[in-house]
This record gives C-alpha cells, sequence and structure tokens, in this order.
C-alpha cells in the first residue's frame, strides 16, 4: 500500500487494519504477472508478518515492473521499502542511487552512495561513481535540503498545524520564484515528491506541463504522485480536465489519454483502460508497440468476461 505522506508519519495518524485475501492476491499475479497493487499487498502483508525474504520478494518484482514500465519514482518508493527489510545490503543503495542518478537527484544519489560505502568500504565502483557526483549534488540537493529544514523548524516549533506548515514552506519559496521559472518549479516539483508532499508535487507539475519541453515528464510525475497517494479516480478527474484545455496539442492529449488508461488499469478497471488503450491504437498513438502489450497482458489476465 502506497504511503500516506511524511505529516501522517510526524502526527501520529495510524490507519486502521486492512484484512488481506492472500489467495485472491496469489490469484491475481498468477492470472497476470504484472498485476502490481496485488504485488505490492503481498509484500506489504509478508512484512507485517515478518516474513522478510517473501516481502523483498515480492517488493523487487513491483520495483522492476515500474522500472521497466518507465516510473522511476514509483521504483524508487518500492525500493526504499526493501531497504527498510535489508538494511545491510550495499546494493540496495547503489540500486537506490542509480534510481535517484536517472531522475537528476544527484544529492540524493550522493547519500545512498555513502551509506553503500559504509557496507562496503572497498567498493570500488562506488568511489568512482562518487566522485564524478562530487562537482554536482550539492547543487541539487539545496531545495530538499531548504524544504527539510523549515518542516523541521516549524515542527520544532509546534507554533503551527500541519496544513499551515505546508502552506508555510510553499508561500516562500513561491514568493522567490514566476511561472516562467519552468526548471525551478519541475525541479520543486521532484522535491515535494521526495518530501512524500504529493499534493504540492502536483501543483508544482501542473505550472510545468504547459511547457513543451517538460509535458510528458510533468503528465507521468503528476500520475505517480497520484499513485502514491492511491487516488486513481482523483487522477482521471484532474486528468480529464487537462482534456477540456484548448493549449494542448492531439498528440499531447493523447499522452494524457493514455495515462488515463494507466489509471484505470492501476484501479483494475480492466475494461475501460482497454478500451482507452484500443482508442488510441485505432487513432495512431505514436507508441504502438506499448499499447499492445498492455491490451494483451489485460487479455490474458483473467479480469476480462466480456473481451476476446
Amino acid at each position: 500500500m502506497a504511503k500516506k505522506g511524511i505529516i501522517s508519519r510526524i502526527f501520529g495518524i495510524k490507519k486502521r487494519p486492512v484484512k488481506i485475501d492472500v489467495k485472491e492476491l496469489k490469484k491475481r499475479v498468477e492470472n497476470n504477472p504484472k498485476d502490481l497493487k496485488a504485488i505490492l499487498k503481498l509484500g506489504d502483508y509478508y512484512s507485517s508478518k515478518r516474513k522478510r525474504n517473501k516481502a523483498i520478494e515480492h517488493y523487487t518484482t513491483a520495483a522492476e515492473i515500474c522500472i521497466e514500465d518507465g516510473f522511476i519514482n514509483k521504483g524508487i518508493a518500492i525500493v526504499k521499502k526493501i531497504a527498510t527489510l535489508d538494511k545491510k545490503n550495499p546494493k540496495i543503495y547503489q540500486k537506490l542511487a542509480e534510481l535517484y542518478m536517472r531522475q537528476n537527484l544527484f544529492g540524493e544519489a550522493t547519500l545512498q552512495l555513502q551509506r553503500a560505502l559504509e557496507l562496503d568500504p572497498e567498493n570500488d565502483e562506488v568511489k568512482e561513481t562518487l566522485k564524478k557526483l562530487s562537482g554536482t549534488a550539492e547543487e541539487h540537493q539545496t531545495i530538499i535540503e531548504s524544504l527539510r529544514a523549515d518542516k523541521e523548524a516549524q515542527i520544532a516549533s509546534q507554533a503551527t498545524t500541519p496544513e499551515e506548515i505546508i502552506k508555510e514552506a510553499k508561500e516562500q519559496i513561491r514568493k522567490q520564484i514566476s511561472n516562467e521559472d519552468v526548471l525551478e518549479h519541475y525541479d520543486l516539483g521532484v522535491a515535494y515528491m521526495e518530501m512524500e508532499l504529493y499534493d504540492s508535487a502536483i501543483e508544482e507539475f501542473g505550472v510545468t506541463l504547459n511547457s513543451r519541453d517538460f509535458f510528458e515528464d510533468s503528465i507521468r510525475l503528476i500520475y505517480e504522485s497520484f499513485f502514491a497517494m492511491d487516488r486513481m479516480q482523483d487522477a482521471v478527474n484532474y486528468f480529464n480536465t487537462l482534456l477540456e484545455r484548448p493549449n494542448f496539442s492531439p498528440l499531447q492529449k493523447g499522452v494524457i489519454r493514455f495515462h488515463i488508461g494507466m489509471a484505470y488499469e492501476d484501479s483494475l478497471e480492466t475494461v475501460k483502460a482497454v478500451e482507452i488503450y484500443e482508442n488510441l491504437l485505432n487513432t495512431g498513438y505514436p507508441k504502438p508497440e506499448v499499447l499492445v502489450q498492455r491490451i494483451e497482458r489485460l487479455k490474458h489476465s483473467g479480469q476480462l468476461n466480456n473481451l476476446s
């Protein structure tokens, strides 16, 4: 199950225990080996039962699915789960570093490599990568560190509510950047994702998606933010609102529809997902092989009763 955010952890908000039908989840994965939500729920179940190796096995599979599909931030979140279960394994931190570097989060990558080196001091590969990163890591870590420092100062003072903590931090940062500073908004959105402040991340990417150069990455990260909060219906509503805007090209709207399909797929509304993918396939979506792969996988997943 996706995390609900750093504020919940800080202020002690507890989730109600959720009953898990393990047999049903296993059946779902058997029918569809890429059923991400079922795999994650099984990982969470085994983790709660302290069956460490089984939990790691399922989390690893889930992470590989995300990374293969290009959803790196989703993959990072899952690999972090693995790290909590396998804290002494330097390869886990190397993997996190690799994923952070793919997202240009060099400061976070450096932290993970340092952890790996503490566990494996003779690892020349890690040493070499750290040396290459040393010139850029501090610059890319600045935003995240400033956000964390502000949040920690606010919490220490106990002078504000959780909502005010977020609002004040955002207001201070927004005073320093305009909507024309696309890269600044993008970096801030990524920083919010690292802090698990996903609603704030969506706001920032809502600015950057209006730039052609940042459009696809912004749509993808908005989707990942909704996924992290387990709010797929909200994702569908958000993307449908974007489809009403006149400033997006037909190609861009195709990308938006693809992400609506993925939101339906992740919420197990398989028929709707297939309908969207098939419609995109018939209207000339530029990556037909991706659509065909998803359609075939869903049709053979056992979740469709009325499609052949």
